[in-house]
């Protein structure tokens, strides 16, 4: 992340939403008021996998509280991100600095320093209070650059104009040092479950990053690729990870000019999961990246917003969340990413959580829209078709009301699950009804939670679910969960 030129992409798609009123509204008839939401259960799409979120600049604030000897602070923190909130993928930052100079000439022979690693204890720390909490969290790797000395520019930044990427002839000093970093994570009871070996390479970056062009991303890929599958070959009791790509800042790009050269490569077979950022939102990108994943799962792996807000506990930026989650699940992704869930207290929607250095922490409203968010769903849940009309239905990352819905089948325990997230992206209110057609949900109750400027996770009484729809009346800026659920088996 820390993207100060990549905003530019992002903002120019978003200053609507973070303007700070709507364009004044023509009067209209009572009937033409309503936006009505019709869910069809029976139009199953993709599997829903599970949501995630990232520990990557600052895991240090988020170790700090035991540092400072507040180990109750500690705890709690951990239980708010951990056990509070329902996530099911943890992403950790591969640094640049494990092997400050060459450790040898046989890239098979990892002789890193004794101490090389220590820098990563707080990652550690991280990863064992996940996993104490949910045992089943699965962990996502990203190296962000190779070390300086493998590098053109010589720098772990990327270099900005310059475009630093990888040294002719060092694909295999790299395999060693990500096999290394492997080899660390399972010694130290993480075994890594996902990898990519890149990201946002298709940026040119001062950040720690490295580019790469299509070309050079394809053969790379394929190079740590099958250098991964010799030494699993020599050392099978260390996990070789299932690999994600391409992991670029553009979704749209990975689809249109990544994509193609890693099947012109062979590269593509190597691929388990395909995955990008989404931060270049033009149009239907996620659709589009869909239709080249074919039946491989598809991963949003990493969004937040990178801009100025001062809205009131950062309630804009959340609005921003709910809107790229819907776009995202509605155009076919499997599993969603925050980016981090920790920053030092700023102006910005870059994390869910605020912390002062082995202090206090400070819950964002993206915190608590992404809790209510997450903890409505389950891994295996369908993502379901929902169709919007009226005043408020508007097109992709714009201004409005938008909706997703997940269906969890029944079976013999349980009557099953209709989940509808609905946001009020926009500066004023706005009326809505909300239909579920079929008869599976015809005798069924409804809970609501609701997140806005004035709410946070506020639950209301199940209820009847009314024959005619719901009808609402949505704050501006507000996140509403509708929880559907059967009476009786169907």
């Amino acid at each position: 992340m820390f993207r100060a030129i990549a905003t530019c992409v992002f903002l120019t798609l978003s200053v609507l939403l973070f303007s700070s009123a709507s364009p004044a509204q023509p009067p209209q008839t009572p009937e033409r008021t309503r936006t009505v939401i019709t869910v069809t259960p029976s139009r199953k799409h993709q599997v829903f996998d599970g949501m995630g979120c990232g520990t990557i600049f600052y895991t240090g604030h988020i170790t700090s509280f035991a540092k400072r000897d507040k180990h109750d602070l500690q705890e709690r923190y951990y239980d708010e991100i951990f056990s509070d909130l329902k996530t099911q993928f943890l992403h950790v930052m591969i640094r640049p600095n494990y092997e400050p100079t060459n450790d040898n000439q046989d890239p098979y022979l990892a002789e890193f320093s004794t101490d090389a690693f220590e820098i990563n204890e707080p990652v550690l720390e991280v990863c064992s209070a996940a996993k104490s909490r949910r045992p089943d969290m699965k962990l996502f790797a990203t190296l962000y650059t190779p070390p300086a000395w493998m590098k053109t520019n010589g720098d772990e930044s990327g270099g900005g104009e310059v475009m630093g990427t990888l040294k002719p002839g060092h694909s295999l000093e790299m395999g060693e040092y990500i096999w290394a970093y492997l080899r660390h994570m399972q010694q130290n009871g993480h075994p890594v479950d996902y990898l990519s070996i890149c990201n946002e390479s298709d940026w040119k970056h001062t950040q720690p990053s490295y580019y790469l062009d299509p070309q050079q991303h394809a053969q790379l890929f394929k190079e740590i690729a099958e250098y991964l599958d010799e030494m699993a070959r020599r050392f099978p009791e260390i996990r070789r990870p299932e690999l994600v790509a391409a992991n670029l800042l553009s979704a749209v790009d990975t689809a249109t000019k990544y994509w193609p050269e890693m099947i012109t490569s062979g590269a593509d077979d190597q691929v388990a999961v395909v995955g990008a950022h989404d931060y270049d939102r033009r149009g239907h990108r996620w659709k589009t990246l869909r239709d080249v994943a074919g039946n491989r799962p598809l991963w949003c792996t990493e969004w937040c917003v990178n801009g100025v807000d001062q809205s009131d506990d950062l309630i804009k930026s959340a609005n921003e969340f709910w809107l790229a989650m819907t776009e995202a699940f509605n155009d076919g992704v499997n599993v969603w990413m925050a980016y981090d869930w920790a920053y030092p207290p700023r102006e910005g929607g870059e994390a869910l959580t605020h912390i002062e250095w082995g202090k206090s922490y400070h819950k964002t409203k993206i915190y608590h829209g992404f809790r209510q968010w997450c903890n409505a769903l389950d891994p295996g849940m369908r993502v379901v078709e929902t169709d919007l009309q009226g005043p408020d239905s508007t097109g992709t990352s714009t201004p409005g009301v938008k909706a997703c819905a997940f269906v969890k089948a029944s079976d013999k325990n349980s009557p099953g699950r209709l989940v509808l997230h609905v946001a009020n992206v926009q500066d004023r209110p706005s009326s809505i009804t909300v239909r579920i057609a079929g008869d599976t949900f015809a005798n069924a109750k409804v809970e609501m939670i609701r997140t806005s400027s004035k709410d946070t996770e506020k639950p209301y009484p199940a209820q009847q679910l009314p024959a005619k729809g719901i009808s609402d009346s949505l704050k501006a800026r507000e996140l509403v969960t509708y929880i559907v659920t059967p009476l009786a088996l169907k």
